[in-house]
């Protein structure tokens, strides 16, 4: 009873991170839309975060709510990135293009590095699905006293 109480808690914080990133994602669109300098970057960026928010309606996993939590801070400053490409004169996107870039490819980085992490999220939790479907096939088959694994079938039959 309590591990299927802890499995809805943290569910239940997957939820809310996940509704929190959704928040911060379409808060990305909108400043990417109102971008002056960079405006190709803050689109792209924005692209990305709406690419993420279609694939978060499916994750599913508990073990997700941290790295959820992590692509959170990493949309954050994204955000802030893209917000501050809103009103900057010429002079500024001058000198500072080689640092705006890098701070592009940083928040890029860290993004892709919080995706990695939901592919091995989502590895464990279908290979903890095919487990338990798995013992649940043995389990019947030994119950009705039929070989559980279709080699020994086939010496049954022979």
């Amino acid at each position: 009873m309590a591990l299927w109480t802890g499995l809805s808690q943290a569910a239940t914080v997957v939820q809310l991170v996940s509704a929190d990133v959704g928040g911060l994602i379409s808060m990305i669109v909108q400043a990417a839309l109102t971008a002056r300098q960079n405006r190709s970057e803050c689109e792209q960026l924005a692209r990305r975060a709406l690419m993420i928010a279609q694939l978060l309606r499916h994750v599913q996993e508990p073990e997700a709510a941290q790295p959820l939590a992590g692509l959170g801070d990493a949309l954050r400053n994204a955000h802030e990135l893209v917000v501050s490409c809103k009103g900057r004169s010429a002079a500024y996107q001058f000198v500072m293009a080689s640092r705006t870039a890098e701070k592009f490819r940083e928040v890029r980085s860290k993004i892709d590095s919080y995706l990695i992490l939901f592919l091995v999220i989502s590895h464990i939790g279908i290979t903890r699905r095919l487990e338990r479907i798995y013992n649940i096939l043995v389990t019947d088959d030994s119950t009705r006293g039929q070989p559980s694994s279709p080699l020994l079938q086939l010496q049954v039959c022979t």
